[in-house]
């Protein structure tokens, strides 16, 4: 009766932790990060009751309360996931996720180092210590993770990009134009997307006639490199090199695929000041407070167009609530 007893005991652990398939582990993950409320949690419950105690389950779980809102529970739950293995390297990159978006930056850190450690080449990972180590303001780190994610994955555009941008945050005076040029060197990466993260680049560095070439040069090849935000970089382009009519050309399309985007407007009533076109400014403008009238720019833009067509008094109103807002929503954020 003991042997039995013993017997029974140690094949116990094995039929309680028996592992999720990983199949099944990406079908049943899809589906938490799917619309369908209903399958999400039934989908999970029957995972919970087929694999109880399992680090995938505790993460499907995470997942599920994340998209719930309950980012608490989320981070127990990729806790416990650790616990039942602590070697499960997506559960650390789980946890270091909800972390960030706590503020807990070197938590993150911690948890995204972790998983780096268990899975080196995993770009993902990478990519989420860099953002830590970002937000964390430790540059230096953040470039050092940059470059390793090239070097794991030097097809990945935007690791070049990235690059670029910390390496200037880490020391203005980087040549941060080199990374750019290893992508250029590079023959797996079109080089008219090269040219579009190039010319974004540029821009906020304040290039605008270098990323203007840029960006021009990528639409030769066609409007398939450019998506909404690409063309209104290219409009802001031709705005600060003072090509007003191109400019507006390229506003007007943006706008015409976003129309309630207030920025867009905005932007483009920033041509039409220069222009000194009145009129239209204070259309664009009354556009734009259609939509928001609670956006500063719209009100001083309104303002702008008001003073400059005799309407003072009225001017002055919107002048007043432009600095009102602006001073409340640079107070807020």
């Amino acid at each position: 009766m003991k042997k039995a007893l013993l017997l029974f005991l140690f094949q116990l652990p094995f039929v309680a932790f028996a592992q999720m398939p990983q199949a099944e582990f990406e079908n049943i993950l899809a589906i938490q990060l799917g619309n369908d409320q209903q399958k999400a949690i039934s989908s999970l419950e029957a995972a919970e009751k087929k694999y109880p105690g399992t680090d995938k389950v505790y993460f499907l779980r995470g997942v599920y309360q994340y998209r719930d809102g309950d980012n608490n529970a989320a981070v127990m739950s990729q806790s416990n996931a650790i616990k039942a293995n602590p070697k499960f390297a997506l559960g650390y990159d789980a946890r270091a996720e909800l972390l960030f978006m706590r503020g807990m930056y070197d938590k993150a850190i911690a948890d995204a180092s972790r998983a780096i450690e268990l899975e080196p080449n995993n770009v993902d990972f990478i990519v989420s210590r860099f953002r830590s180590y970002r937000a964390n303001k430790q540059y230096k780190e953040a470039l050092a993770d940059a470059k390793l994610r090239i070097r794991v994955n030097p097809k990945g555009e935007y690791g070049y990009y990235d690059a670029a941008v910390v390496s200037k945050e880490a020391d203005p005076n980087y040549n941060a134009d080199i990374f750019f040029e290893q992508a250029y060197a590079n023959k797996d990466i079109d080089r008219h997307i090269i040219d579009v993260l190039f010319g974004q680049f540029m821009i906020s560095q304040g290039r605008f006639d270098e990323a203007r070439q840029k960006y021009e040069t990528a639409l030769a090849a066609g409007d398939d490199y450019f998506g909404t935000e690409d063309l209104h970089n290219l409009a802001i382009t031709y705005y600060k090199t003072r090509q007003y009519d191109k400019a507006l050309l390229y506003f007007k399309k943006v706008i015409a695929q976003i129309p309630q985007n207030t920025d867009f407007r905005n932007n483009m009533a920033a041509v039409y000041e220069a222009q000194q076109n009145w009129q239209l400014l204070k259309e664009t403008a009354l556009a734009n407070l259609a939509i928001n009238s609670e956006d500063p720019w719209a009100n001083k833009y309104y303002a702008i167009g008001l003073a400059n067509t005799g309407q003072e008094s009225l001017a002055n109103e919107y002048n007043e609530k432009a600095i009102r807002l602006g001073k409340e929503q640079s107070e807020k954020y």
